[in-house]
């Protein structure tokens, strides 16, 4: 046996298929065996569903069976109808819906796209166990391997995370491209010689962060950015050529993501942004809206959201969209904000209190057939974000210290780590920090407070990867302890 481990020259490999294989049984347990686990649709999954083959299974069925309550694991196959929402997400469900097909022609079973998701779950975890940066020794390698491993199936792999998986939010198609991102540009800063297939996954990856939903089309700039770092890894004009061709399809990718949202959408989040935004909560409404150029008549609408019923005027009034929808943009509501930054301060305490909840708890994860009572939550495996739910501060000081301790860690080691690859780490790290701060400011200038807690997902995926890698930079500094000890007594 001990001949054997000898010949294994790097053991994160076998660890890395290990944790994929542990990851695998512990998602397909958790989320397919019967009682199946969801998430219930509030109203979303329509944009996704008939652009991509599916289609309800009882068309007739009630509202309350099937928003909110219950999560669904049958669907019926449907025709293909562009309904103007446009994200890369479509195709993973579409594909899954292929894949379903082969094995029934009649339903849509919901667990063929949860599959697709732990594979992509699974690639990632790979990748990071794979290409954990060696330590002092290999024994010592194989411990942080199996650390940073365990710390993401435990933190990634929560039931708060995992259950989005058998839902068509665009949730966990953000989420496994963050962690597949991360994990391959890791790979990539890695490897002697990176290779296409790697850049090819990070371009994908980051592209389906961005490509997810219209908030976070922002955020492939910024992987533009790091996709043009890596431009030096490599001398050759083929690689500088495919490393070009990865930072404009982002960038296209984000621009044709902005450019291409349909203007009812663009309407309801404005609407959003001014009345459940700027308006809500306002110590002067009168004020605000001579600021902003809003007619007196609309003060009534102060504080209600596009889809309340019963307003005194209607959302979808064409005077409303003509006098202030049309007119007004998300640059004023920024504007706005650069100008009374006590303000914008006082909506980030606002995000920060919804800002640690992964999952939404009004959405129940069990489908009828499961006999649960309406909107039952699973909680197996749910130690990480109940903890965050329930007991980790939920302040913007707190979360302001946490991302200012790890950014300055970052600085630190950029500056004392000159090589390229070092540098290439520490830069990705800095994106993961950079996009939670993006997905903080963005739903607040974008969408007001309407969902705040589903629409920072990407900030608590931001934050979490932040955990991850301060208490595996704590592991790595716990393992090369012996080692500095042992130098000094030697010195002495």
């Amino acid at each position: 046996m001990k001949r054997f481990f000898a010949r294994i020259r790097d053991y994160r490999k076998p660890i890395a298929w290990i944790s994929v294989l542990g990851a695998a049984v512990l998602l397909v347990y958790m989320l397919m065996v019967p009682p199946v686990v969801g998430v219930a649709d509030n109203g979303d999954f329509a944009r996704v569903m008939g652009a991509s083959g599916i289609a309800p299974l009882d068309p007739n069925e009630s509202y309350d069976d099937r928003y909110f309550a219950y999560s669904h694991t049958k669907y019926a196959y449907g025709g293909y109808a562009a309904g103007g929402y446009v994200s890369t997400h479509i195709f993973l469900v579409a594909l899954s819906g292929w894949i379903s097909r082969i094995f029934s022609w009649q339903t849509y079973d919901i667990r063929f796209l949860g599959a697709c998701y732990i594979a992509l779950f699974a690639t990632a975890l790979y990748l990071l166990a794979r290409h954990t940066p060696a330590a002092t020794g290999k024994k010592t390698t194989a411990i942080a391997a199996s650390v940073v491993a365990l710390l993401v199936v435990w933190i990634f792999g929560d039931i708060g995370y995992a259950a989005y998986f058998q839902s068509f939010f665009g949730e966990p198609y953000a989420l496994v491209g963050m962690l597949l991102a991360v994990a391959s540009a890791f790979a990539i800063s890695t490897t002697e010689k990176p290779t296409g297939k790697l850049l090819a996954l990070f371009i994908g990856a980051a592209l389906a962060i961005a490509s997810s939903k219209i908030q976070n089309a922002p955020l492939g700039f910024a992987f533009a950015l790091l996709a043009w770092r890596m431009m030096g890894l490599r001398p050759d004009r083929r690689w500088h050529r495919q490393v070009l061709a990865g930072v404009c399809i982002l960038i296209a990718g984000s621009v044709l993501m902005i450019v291409a949202a349909p203007d009812r959408l663009k309407h309801t989040n404005l609407y959003q942004s001014i009345f459940f935004g700027v308006l809500k909560d306002s110590p002067d409404v009168a004020g605000d809206m001579r600021e902003l150029g809003i007619p007196e008549k609309y003060a009534v609408l102060a504080g209600t959201n596009y889809f309340q019923k019963d307003t005194a005027i209607p959302q979808r009034d064409p005077t409303l969209r003509e006098e202030v929808l049309e007119r007004l943009s998300h640059k004023d509501i920024a504007m706005f904000y650069l100008k009374h930054p006590g303000r914008f301060i006082g909506k980030l305490e606002k995000a920060a209190a919804n800002g640690a909840s992964i999952r939404p708890y009004y959405l129940g994860n069990f489908d009828r057939e499961a006999g649960k009572a309406p909107g039952t939550i699973a909680y197996t495996f749910s130690g990480w974000s109940e903890w965050k739910a329930n007991r980790m501060p939920h302040t913007l000081g707190w979360f302001a210290g946490i991302y200012a301790v790890f950014i300055a860690g970052l600085a630190v080691w950029w500056r004392l780590r000159p090589d390229r690859k070092s540098r290439l780490k520490a830069e990705t790290l800095a994106i993961v920090a950079l996009t939670g701060l993006m997905a903080i400011v963005i739903p607040i200038v974008g969408d007001g407070e309407a969902d705040l807690g589903k629409h920072l997902f990407m900030f608590n995926v931001s934050f979490d990867m932040i955990v991850v890698s301060i208490l595996a930079f704590a592991a790595y500094g716990l393992l090369r302890l012996p080692a500095l000890i042992g130098a000094r007594m030697r010195k002495g």
